[in-house]
C-alpha cells in the first residue's frame, strides 16, 4: 500500500481533527497464568488446556509451537514482541461496552497483553480522529464505526490503515422516529426534520438509497450530546440512533418510538472494527498478531462473565472523571445489545471477531453505486482477512503454551 505524502497527510489531519468535534457520531462503539515466554516447562507436548468463553473459547497448545496459531513462539515472540516499545491503543467511544473497545480493556485487566510481552496503554478517545493518530504513530491500534470509515479515510487522506478485526457483520444504528409523529414508513421522510450528529451513518444512507429517498429530500439539523429526550423535544421527525444506546434511555423513560432497521432492508454494514497501520504491521507482524490474540480472548472472556467486564470498563471511566456519563446502567445493555448482534452476524463454526470480505466488499460496492466513492477503491488491499483465521481452532483462541 502505498504511504501518504505529507501534503495529502496534512489534509487527513485537517480533516480528521474537523470530525473529532463532532464524536457523537462514533459508537453510540479468573486469570490465565500462562506463561508465553518460552522455554522448558514439562507439560506433555501434544496436550491442551481450554478456558471456555462463551463467544469462544481459549485452547493453551502446551509445547508452544503446532499450537501457535502461527508466528513467532516462545522467546522469539517475547523479545519481537518487546522490540515493538510500548503500543497505544485509541478507543472508539471512550471505554464503551462494545465490541473492539470492552475486549481491549478487558485484555490489559487480565494480563493478557502483558503474558505475551506486550506493552499496552489502552487510551479513551473517539472514532473521527483515530485513524490520524494511529496514520501519524502517536497511536499503534485503534477501533473505528465501520469498514466504511477507514476505507474513506485511506481513499481521501492517502491513508495506510489496514483492518485486522471485524467483529459486527451488521449494522448496529437505526432510524428512530416518534410512536406519534409524521413518519410512518421510510417514503413519509421527504420533507420532515431529521436531527443528526456528525454525519448520517452509512448504513442509514445505503437504508435511505435502497428506498429509493433522496437524502436531499430531507431537512437536516445538526444535534449535540447523547441525549434522546432532549433531541425529540426539539420537534424533530427522525433521529439517527444506535440500538445499544438511545431505545434503552427511551424504554427506561416510558417514551413510544419506532425504529427503521438496516436489517430490515438487507443493507450491508459493519461495526467494532480494530486497525492498524501497515507501517507498523510491516515492522512490528508478531506485535500485530497478538494484540489481536490477546484481544479475542479478552472478548471470549467479557461473554462469558458480561458482568465482570463491564466492572472494569465502569472502573477505568469512573478514574477518568466519566466525562460522557457512561454508566453500569448504559454498559451493560450496551454490551448485551452489541455482543448479540456480533453472535447473530458470526457464521456458526467461526470465533467472533473474523474478517468476512464478502460482506465487506458488498458494503464498498453499495457505498459505491451511492457515490461516496467517486470509483471503487482497492479495498481489499485494505484488510488482512488471514491473521485472525490463524488466531483461532474453530470458535476457540489459540494460546501460546510455555
Amino acid at each position: 500500500m502505498a504511504r501518504p505524502s505529507s501534503t495529502r497527510f496534512l489534509r487527513l489531519i485537517a480533516l480528521l481533527g474537523a470530525s473529532a468535534l463532532v464524536v457523537a457520531a462514533c459508537s453510540d462503539s479468573g486469570t490465565d497464568t500462562t506463561d508465553t515466554t518460552g522455554g522448558a516447562d514439562t507439560v506433555a507436548a501434544g496436550s491442551e488446556a481450554t478456558t471456555a468463553g462463551g463467544g469462544g473459547s481459549t485452547t493453551t497448545a502446551s509445547d508452544g509451537t503446532g499450537g501457535s496459531g502461527g508466528g513467532l513462539t516462545g522467546d522469539a515472540a517475547c523479545q519481537a514482541n518487546k522490540e515493538a516499545g510500548t503500543i497505544t491503543y485509541v478507543s472508539g467511544f471512550d471505554y464503551a461496552a462494545s465490541p473492539a473497545i470492552l475486549d481491549i480493556s478487558v485484555a490489559e485487566a487480565k494480563g493478557y497483553f502483558d503474558e505475551l510481552c506486550l506493552d499496552v496503554d489502552v487510551q479513551p478517545s473517539f472514532a473521527p480522529s483515530n485513524a490520524a493518530l494511529v496514520i501519524a504513530g502517536k497511536a499503534q491500534f485503534g477501533s473505528g464505526d465501520s469498514f466504511a470509515e477507514l476505507v474513506k479515510t485511506n481513499v481521501t487522506g492517502g491513508g495506510d490503515l489496514v483492518a485486522i478485526g471485524h467483529y459486527g457483520k451488521t449494522a448496529v444504528q437505526a432510524l428512530l422516529v416518534p410512536a406519534d409523529g409524521k413518519v410512518k414508513e421510510l417514503s413519509d421522510l421527504p420533507g420532515t426534520t431529521m436531527g443528526i450528529k456528525g454525519d448520517l451513518p452509512y448504513s442509514l444512507q445505503g437504508m435511505l438509497a435502497v428506498n429509493e429517498i433522496q437524502r436531499s429530500s430531507i431537512n437536516e439539523i445538526l444535534l449535540d450530546g447523547f441525549d434522546p429526550l432532549a433531541h425529540l423535544a426539539l420537534g424533530i421527525d427522525a433521529l439517527p440512533v444506535y440500538k445499544s444506546n438511545e431505545p434503552i434511555t427511551l424504554d427506561r423513560e416510558g417514551v413510544e418510538y419506532r425504529l427503521f432497521d438496516p436489517l430490515d432492508y438487507d443493507v450491508p454494514a459493519s461495526f467494532g472494527i480494530l486497525f492498524t497501520s501497515q507501517s507498523f504491521y510491516d515492522e512490528h507482524p508478531q506485535a500485530v498478531r497478538d494484540f489481536l490474540r490477546a484481544s479475542y480472548k479478552g472478548y471470549a472472556d467479557a461473554v462469558a462473565n458480561p458482568d465482570e467486564a463491564v466492572g472494569i470498563v465502569i472502573e477505568k471511566i469512573d478514574a477518568a472523571g466519566n466525562p460522557n456519563f457512561l454508566f453500569t446502567e448504559t454498559e451493560k445493555p450496551r454490551f448485551t445489545v452489541e455482543s448479540g448482534l456480533v453472535a447473530k452476524s458470526t457464521p456458526a463454526g467461526e470465533g467472533p471477531g473474523l474478517i468476512d470480505t464478502g460482506k465487506l466488499g458488498e458494503e464498498i460496492d453499495l457505498l459505491t453505486e451511492l457515490k461516496v466513492f467517486e470509483t471503487k477503491p482497492d479495498w481489499e488491499s485494505m484488510v488482512d482477512a488471514d491473521l485472525g483465521r490463524e488466531l483461532y481452532d474453530g470458535t476457540t483462541v489459540i494460546w501460546p503454551g510455555r
